[in-house]
């Protein structure tokens, strides 16, 4: 063989060779391509049911919120409803309460208040214009500017509160439930938001001075 076909063979050779080589890389480069763009759509398709989860998790937080400030609201105007139309109750009650026997009241409530206080001498505490109410009782008899009348032991460590305040107090919770009940049917179940809860005054035993 001539040095020319040697070197020809040389030649055609490291083409083939470089032939094969570049269809290698172009179908490596090929199969790294179509990795890289599954990859793509993949991210892309997560990408998308996380975007759709967030934005159904917003829109019911949103939803949500919405509901909670609408509830919020419509027992706010319940209230500010029941509220103006409970002064009016309480006017009632107070003229109801004035019509009373406060003989017959007395009478009951000192019967009451000597068996609570163990038989020691009462008290009455009433206002001047009761005078004559409280002629004759078994008590003694104290004016004080008061509506109504308060009893006690001559200690002063147990007393009963009956005034007109004290007893339109204890009574203001139930007045304020049969309004809202009267005005809304019970609709809603629960009275309006942000009444709290209040004690209990009127006609009440309790204990003084004592821890």
């Amino acid at each position: 063989m001539t040095l020319e076909a040697i070197k020809r063979s040389i030649m055609d050779e490291a083409e083939d060779k470089a032939s094969d080589l570049e269809k290698e890389a172009s179908m490596e480069s090929e199969r790294i391509v179509s990795e890289a763009e599954e990859r793509a759509k993949r991210i892309m398709k997560d990408a998308e049911r996380d975007a759709e989860r967030e934005a159904q998790r917003l829109h019911m937080e949103s939803k949500a919120s919405a509901e909670v400030e609408a509830n919020a609201l419509l027992l706010e105007a319940r209230g500010e409803a029941v509220e103006r139309s409970l002064g009016g109750v309480m006017s009632q009650l107070a003229k109801e309460v004035q019509k009373a026997s406060i003989r017959k009241l007395l009478e009951q409530g000192i019967k009451d208040f000597a068996e609570a206080s163990g038989g020691r001498e009462i008290v009455v505490r009433t206002g001047r214009r009761n005078a004559e109410a409280v002629k004759g009782l078994d008590a003694r008899v104290e004016y004080a500017d008061i509506d109504g009348f308060i009893l006690s032991t001559s200690d002063s460590k147990i007393e009963l509160d009956a005034t007109l305040g004290s007893i339109l107090e204890s009574q203001k919770d139930t007045a304020r439930r049969l309004v809202y009940e009267e005005l809304f049917h019970g609709a809603g179940a629960a009275e309006p938001a942000g009444r709290a809860p209040k004690r209990k005054a009127a006609h009440a035993k309790r204990e003084r001075g004592k821890k």
